[in-house]
């Protein structure tokens, strides 16, 4: 096989890694994942004299390095569930939604307008 088929395909294969990250629910597969796609985008850049990738690639790789080593010595908090915060922001948009159609009470729950905008 030639070169140019291999740094293609080793192209691929970082970007492949990096929507990878995307798909990971916790921070240590999303750091080990990160760090690959790293290694892979700075020989890609490097193999195929794409100066931009490879320096930021080679930028990104400590930070993800530190990242991982903070979160695993317990340097950096857990963060909180981001998809419970944002459900319970639309619930209390359409809690404040339904308040401000049906007037003062709500038809099916009977709920106070006033109750409900003290949660938003």
């Amino acid at each position: 096989m030639n070169d140019a088929f291999l740094s293609e395909v080793l192209g691929y294969v970082a970007c492949s890694a990096v929507l990878a990250t995307f798909l990971m629910r916790s921070m240590v597969p999303l750091r080990l994942i990160a760090i690959l796609s790293n290694i892979l985008f700075l020989s890609y850049g490097y193999l195929e004299h794409i100066h931009p990738v490879f320096f930021l690639h080679a930028a990104l790789l400590p930070v993800n390095i530190i990242g991982l080593a903070a979160f695993r010595r317990g340097a950096v908090p857990n963060q909180p569930d981001h998809h419970k915060i944002l459900s319970a922001a639309v619930r209390n948009v359409r809690h404040a939604s339904i308040a401000g159609r049906f007037g003062k009470f709500i038809s099916t729950t009977q709920i106070p307008t006033d109750a409900l905008n003290e949660n938003i």
